[in-house]
Order: C-alpha cells, then structure tokens, then sequence
C-alpha cells in the first residue's frame, strides 16, 4: 500500500493500485476544496477512476472522513464474439427438431427453404472489442485476447448488403448450407407428380416435386432433390446432393435411388440404393439392397431392417434386425478401400514367396560351392569371387525378406483393424438368420438377442450385449 500526506489530506492507494482511498481530518473552513483535493489525487499518482461526485460531496459536507474511497481501477472488458442471426432455419441442416420430450422429430428436418431473389437469409452481429483496464496510478493492465472476426458464409447465387452485414438471395431457388456456406440453387419446381404429365426430368439444378414419382419414370438432377410423396418403381439420381423422400419408396424391386450425398426417406421396401453419404430412415428398410460410404441408420419409429442387404461402411445403427419369420436378412460393414488393402496384402505375400525361391536358390550354389572346395582341398580363384559375391546376396536377400514380411504384417493389421466406433448397433431387438459381416469375419445370429453392438477387434469378431 502507498501513502501521501499533504497537509490534512492522507491518501493510500492500495498494493494492487487498483483502488484509491481519501482521509481528511480538517473540517469547516479549514476543510480542503474540490480542487485541493483533485490536486492532492493527481500528485498522490492517482489520475484514472476517480469518481468527481463523491469529492463533491465531501467538500460540499466539509467533515472529516476515513478512508474513503474515491477512486476505482478499470477492470478489463472480455470481447464478445460476433453472432450469425439466421432469418432461415437452415443452420443445423440435415439435424432433426427435437421435441419437449427430447426425442428427435424426423419429420422436421432442416432439409431447404425455398427463396425469392432479395430474401434476407442471415445477419452478422458484430460482437464488441474487448478493451484492456487500468490502475488507478494509470498503468495499462495485461490486454485480453482478442477474437478472430467472422466472415460472411458467402456462397453461390447469394450477395451481400451494402455494409457487409446481410446476407441475401440472389435468384428464386433453395438456400443450403453445404460445406460452411450459404448456397441458393436455382430449382426446378414441379407442382404434382413426375407422371405422363411430365415425362422424364433432367435438370442442371435442384429439383423439387410436391407429389410422386411414378413407376416408370426418372429423375435427374446436378443437385439435390427434394420429393414430397413417394416414389415409386423409379429412378431417382442426384450427381452432387443428396435426396430427400419426404414419404418413402414402394419399389416393386424395380427403384433404384443414387446420390452423391445423403439421403432421407421415410421407408424403403423392395429397392436398391446407392449413397455417396448417410442414409437416414424414419421407419423401416424391407427387402431392400443399400449401400452407403457413410452411416445406415434407422432409429426412430419402427427402425427396422428386414430382409435385403445392407452395407454400410461407417456404420448401421437400428433398432430391430430381422423379424419374427426368421427372415434372412444381410449387414454388411466394409470400407471401400479394403479391397486395394487385400490386394496389397496378396502382393506382399507373392514377393515374399519369390524372395523366399531366391534366397533358397542363392544358398543351394552356396553350399555346392563350400562343398567343391571341401572335397578338392581348393578351387579356383573365380570361384573363390563367387562364394565372396553369393554371402553378400545372401545376407542381402535375407534382409530384403526380413522388410517384407514387417511389410505383410503392417498390411496385415491395417487390413483387419476395426475401431469398436465402427460397428453394427442394435438398440431393441437382433432376430434369427440376420448375417453380419466386417471384413472377412461373419456373424450369423442362430437365436433372438438383445441389445448388441458387433463389431471387429484385431482378426476378432466381438459380439457384446449393450448396457
């Protein structure tokens, strides 16, 4: 703590400089003015914080007073960081609402919103600078970090207001988030069904249908598409989105849906398809052949798969697989590039066997050579260069053998690894003759089960019941 006196002013400053208290023993008209004691402050050192009312009030009292304080240090503010306010709920896009009691609701995905050109879709609120403080004395306190700014998510057919602040739509379309930006696709809107009405529908865009897909007929686009009934022995491909099937597939095992991203339905039965992403059902999957690069996962509602096949290769996450009928029905986990890891494999393993045909052949002439020498007591000096030449293959061909069988094994268990993350999760029920297969390893359910994650450890299939 620091002291100064003047006169019948004492001020102290505390050690933290962060606050400054007054005493004055004088009173009436010996009592110092305002002035006098701003004065007696600043020569005390203390010229930031001091609060002038209080020094009004005690000059205007005239009484003595006791460590009064008159004087704070700034603290230092802490930046808030900007906000994006979005005036479309597209921010959690593929993310279902959940509900008062928790449970997700598929049916209301954040899928799209469509737009008109001008449409507001979000605000950046700038967030406020922090400032650093400040001791009464008037020393700068230790400057608080600051917070990267945010950028727009500014993205394709979308521009931005005059101060940098909003961001619109530029043409009619859908708006998305995909990838950390904002992008309004131009759409192709049709208002019924994909019918003899419409015939076949190609389109460089998104496409979205308010009713069916009829049998017989396809659909086409670049980007996503979006179907608002069902779909029927069709064909539906979206090159670069994902579809959304707002109420399933009838396929007549004739349907066949291919995306380039995910898709959402609410049912499959008797189809085949093909998905780049995740595919997400909001019921059950029957009779159906699914092939997904991410995630299969059926847990809501019924969340059934029965019959077909399924292969996944992040994932299958369900509630019941199979049914009561014993229904033969195929789960399949499989990264597409084990198949290259297994090819890698068997040609580690050829050129072991020919290294092995080498080597062996090299210690064959070795041996007949060593054996020569033996029996003639001695052999001529371009033999004796050889012997010298065949241990130096051998001990390099030994070696060679040595990096290729750590090479097999490294192959090996990359080929066989499986993370516990990558599993078949079955959250009610597992029927009989449902088949799980990871890798090479199959699992072949010969009675009902419970709760059980499957899963590959090392060259292990484990099948453990969930908690």
């Amino acid at each position: 703590m620091t002291i100064y006196r003047a006169d019948s002013i004492t001020i102290h400053i505390s050690s933290d400089e962060m606050s400054a208290m007054i005493s004055i023993s004088s009173r009436g008209e010996d009592f110092p003015t305002q002035p006098a004691i701003l004065t007696a402050l600043n020569e005390a050192g203390v010229v930031v914080g001091i609060d002038t009312k209080v020094l009004r009030e005690i000059s205007n009292n005239m009484d003595p007073i006791h460590e009064l304080v008159v004087a704070y240090g700034l603290e230092g503010t802490i930046e808030e960081p900007d906000q994006l306010v979005w005036a479309l709920d597209i921010a959690d896009q593929n993310r279902p609402k959940i509900n008062v009691d928790g449970k997700a609701d598929f049916k209301r995905l954040h899928q799209f919103k469509t737009v008109k050109a001008g449409d507001e879709i979000l605000t950046l609120l700038p967030g406020t600078r922090g400032q650093a403080g400040s001791t009464v004395t008037g020393k700068t306190l230790e400057t608080l970090p600051s917070v990267e700014r945010m950028g727009m998510p500014l993205g394709r057919n979308t521009k931005l207001s005059d101060d940098g602040l909003t961001l619109y739509a530029a043409i009619d379309g859908v708006a998305t988030l995909k990838d950390g930006e904002v992008i309004v696709d131009n759409v192709y809107h049709i208002h019924g069904d994909v019918d003899f009405s419409t015939g076949n529908v190609k389109y460089q865009g998104t496409v979205m249908i308010d009713g069916d897909v009829r049998s017989g007929f396809r659909v086409e686009a670049s980007d996503s598409i979006y179907i608002h009934g069902t779909v029927e022995a069709a064909e539906i491909y979206s090159k670069n989105g994902s579809v959304v099937i707002h109420n399933g597939v009838l396929g007549r095992n004739r349907a066949r849906i291919l995306a380039g991203g995910d898709l959402n339905c609410g049912f499959m039965q008797d189809a085949t398809a093909s998905i780049k992403k995740d595919v997400i059902i909001k019921h059950y999957a029957i009779n159906s052949n699914i092939t997904s690069g991410g995630k299969i996962v059926l847990t809501e509602n019924e969340g059934l798969i029965r019959g077909g096949k399924s292969v996944a290769e992040k994932g299958i996450e369900l509630l019941v697989a199979g049914s009561e009928r014993n229904i033969l029905t195929e789960m399949v986990l499989s990264r597409s590039d084990m198949g290259e890891e297994q090819s890698r494999l068997w040609k580690a393993k050829i050129e072991i066997a020919e290294e092995y045909q080498n080597l062996d052949s090299l210690q064959k002439r070795l041996e007949f050579l060593e054996l020569l020498r033996e029996r003639l007591g001695s052999i001529s000096a371009e033999r004796e260069k050889e012997l010298s030449k065949l241990r130096g293959a051998i001990a390099e061909s030994s070696n060679q053998l040595d990096a290729l069988r750590q090479r097999a094994e490294e192959l090996a268990r990359e080929s066989t690894s499986q993370s516990p993350e990558v599993a078949v999760r079955i959250r009610d029920k597992l029927y009989r003759k449902v088949t799980v297969t990871i890798g090479h390893k199959k699992y072949f359910s010969t009675s009902m089960e419970g709760r059980v994650n499957i899963y590959r450890k090392g060259d292990e299939l484990i099948v453990e019941p969930r908690v």
